[in-house]
């Protein structure tokens, strides 16, 4: 990858954000494909910091403002790169369809920050064209006889963002299980104690259950500020 000079406080965010987004690749990535994924993500988001520096457009916005630019460039050479690693298209290709693509979301952003779109707006036509752009990448090379109509059919089935989002879905839900589970033990177990102590020792029992009850607010009243 060619030196682009570009700032350090750039080049510091983009290495961190290597360093969050590295442990997140699939198990199905080997370690030649990271190392080619780490360095595209960085020439990638390196050149766009270059434009940050040099662009009139890039230059009106803040440093937060850009940093979330250089962040959204570079989740999505993360995530089709990882696309093209599953796709079945020869190596040699890739490079091509992901230059494409990052000047898809160079060009994206571009005009968002002219017509001073929202985030929301942004990410979702940067999704939209990003597809878009690889789809037609992927039709091109099948007229070009390079890729026959199983591994368009495979390449276009590819969607790592997808996969990550089912995945954490499914641990929002395991964890909100566990909590369910949990709270019910918590009343079988409490339900049994409090019959134990009515049952036993009446009045008393029902005197020290109260008193646990307000004992225990005053500590999570206490705790929570």
């Amino acid at each position: 990858m060619e030196e682009i000079a570009v700032d350090k406080k750039y080049l510091e965010y983009i290495d961190n954000f290597i360093k969050q987004i590295t442990p997140l690749l699939p198990k199905d990535v080997n370690k030649l494909q990271q190392e080619y994924l780490v360095n595209n993500i960085k020439y990638s988001t390196v050149l766009l910091a270059s434009s940050m520096q040099t662009d009139t457009v890039f230059k009106s916005l803040n440093f937060e403002k850009q940093c979330l630019y250089i962040r959204i460039m570079g989740e999505w050479s993360f995530h089709k790169e990882i696309d093209l690693f599953r796709s079945g298209i020869p190596a040699r290709h890739w490079r091509n369809i992901m230059q494409k693509i990052w000047y898809t979301v160079w060009e994206v952003m571009y005009a968002c920050i002219q017509n001073s779109a929202s985030d929301e707006v942004l990410l979702s036509i940067i999704e939209r064209y990003v597809n878009k752009t690889y789809n037609y990448a992927i039709e091109d090379l099948k007229q070009s006889h390079i890729i026959d109509e199983s591994t368009v059919e495979q390449a276009k089935e590819q969607s790592n963002i997808e996969i990550m989002a089912q995945e954490y879905r499914k641990k929002i839900q395991k964890r909100k299980t566990k909590k369910y589970i949990y709270y019910a033990i918590l009343l079988v177990v409490i339900s049994i104690l409090v019959s134990f102590l009515v049952l036993n020792y009446k009045i008393f029992g029902v005197i020290g259950i109260l008193t646990f009850m307000v004992i225990y607010n005053i500590v999570m009243y206490d705790n929570k500020k």
